[in-house]
């Protein structure tokens, strides 16, 4: 334990800092998620299945990069070209999907029902892509109670993720932590100050809004090390 004298010397004095922390680490940003995809090798013709699809963007940018066929479902959709489905319950015949995309949706799910049903409709040696906020042991209870009431988190631990997926082989598990958010300062295009006067402003005036105010907190988060993103790369085997 630091004692204060100790603390009031460090502070008397001009401490050195490493210079590294003024400098880029070349953080992966959101990009780097579609290059995984590319890098697996999906084939032209072959099917992909977008779980959690939203407004359809990412799924409609997949299909055309790579001349895939496939479908776009989501709980709520929001684009056109994107049906109302489920993960638990999914509107395709057995061992006939080859690309599974599960982007920021796993925490809201029923994860035995999901992995049951994308096991099922996988082809062998077809693959899942999926990316997913984790919680860490920096996350304390009271934090984790509160994200978890506001935005319906359901799913915040690796154990359960990885467990649910136990029938299937994992290929590669890659915890991006801060990254995305570190690239999306430097980019310009996230202004955690931003967030952080916002998050002070609802207090300050009493505005009293848990899905707003985890919102500005989620990123903020991921900078402090309390929540981790986290990539899987999951692959059927002939036995599943």
């Amino acid at each position: 334990m630091t004692t204060a004298r100790e603390l009031y010397e460090h502070w008397a004095g001009e401490p050195e800092h490493d210079a590294r922390l003024g400098e880029s680490l070349d953080p992966r940003g959101t990009e780097w998620l579609f290059e995984l995809f590319a890098s697996l090798g999906p084939k032209p013709g072959e099917f992909l299945l977008d779980v959690g699809a939203r407004d359809g963007k990412h799924f409609k940018r997949l299909v055309e990069a790579h001349e895939l066929r496939g479908l776009a479902l989501d709980p709520v959709p929001t684009g056109p070209d994107v049906i109302e489905g489920a993960i638990e319950s999914l509107p395709v015949e057995d061992a006939s999907v080859d690309w599974i995309w599960a982007r920021d949706m796993l925490v809201h799910v029923d994860l035995e029902r999901g992995f049951s049903e994308c096991t099922r409709v996988l082809k062998p040696g077809g693959r899942i892509v999926a990316y997913v906020t984790l919680a860490t042991d920096l996350l304390e209870p009271r934090e984790r109670a509160w994200l978890s009431e506001a935005v319906a988190l359901v799913n915040l631990d690796a154990e359960q993720v990885e467990a649910a997926a136990s029938t299937l082989e994992l290929e590669q598990k890659i915890e991006l932590g801060s990254e995305w958010r570190e690239r999306m300062i430097e980019n310009g295009e996230w202004d955690a100050n931003d967030a952080l006067l916002r998050i002070a402003r609802m207090r300050r005036l009493g505005i009293d809004s848990p899905v707003d105010g985890a919102d500005l907190a989620w990123g903020i988060y991921q900078m402090l090390g309390k929540l981790c993103p986290t990539v899987y790369v999951w692959s059927k085997t002939s036995s599943a």
